[in-house]
């Protein structure tokens, strides 16, 4: 026989999945992640391998842009589990939408002193997964993506720019 569990009128949807100190925590340790990460996929691996020889320089010249999105594609599986971790609402849109908004961060970051792009990497990838999971906490989806579309959209352009 099924048991009936009785439902606490005082709890809210909202406090259970959404904190913004707990999200901009995440967003902030991300953010750092990112950045130690592309610096290290960056000079340990990238680099050594085809920097040596002159039939790796295309890859080369590309090497900063390559280890940053070989990082935000990183950071946004760790932010995804992070997230189911948190029980947090909707991990693999805010996590994707924050990733589609700050690629190419390290060719942003790369003419900067290594403390100004881990302070910019903190900034926007808090802003990012503050943003995208306060949308995100609306109960339909089409909306929710339609606004994340846009704002994707929008921060592309403004980068082209």
């Amino acid at each position: 026989m099924a048991k009936v569990i009785p439902i606490d009128e005082n709890v809210s949807s909202d406090t259970i999945s959404y904190s913004i100190k707990a999200i901009a925590l995440l967003g902030a340790l991300l953010g750092l992640g990112f950045w130690l990460l592309s610096t290290l996929l960056n000079q340990l691996i990238i680099q050594p391998i085809f920097c040596q020889s002159t039939t790796g320089a295309a890859t080369c010249l590309k090497s900063l842009s390559m280890s940053g999105d070989i990082a935000t594609i990183l950071i946004a599986t760790v932010g995804i589990m992070l997230m189911i971790n948190l029980k947090m609402v909707r991990p693999l849109i805010i996590s994707v939408s924050s990733a589609a908004v700050l690629w190419g961060l390290s060719v942003w970051t790369s003419g900067l002193g290594w403390i100004e792009a881990i302070i910019w990497s903190i900034l926007l990838y808090t802003v990012a997964y503050v943003l995208f999971s306060w949308i995100a906490r609306y109960l339909l989806i089409k909306p929710v993506l339609i606004v994340m579309l846009l704002i994707i959209v929008a921060a592309r352009i403004a980068t082209v720019l």
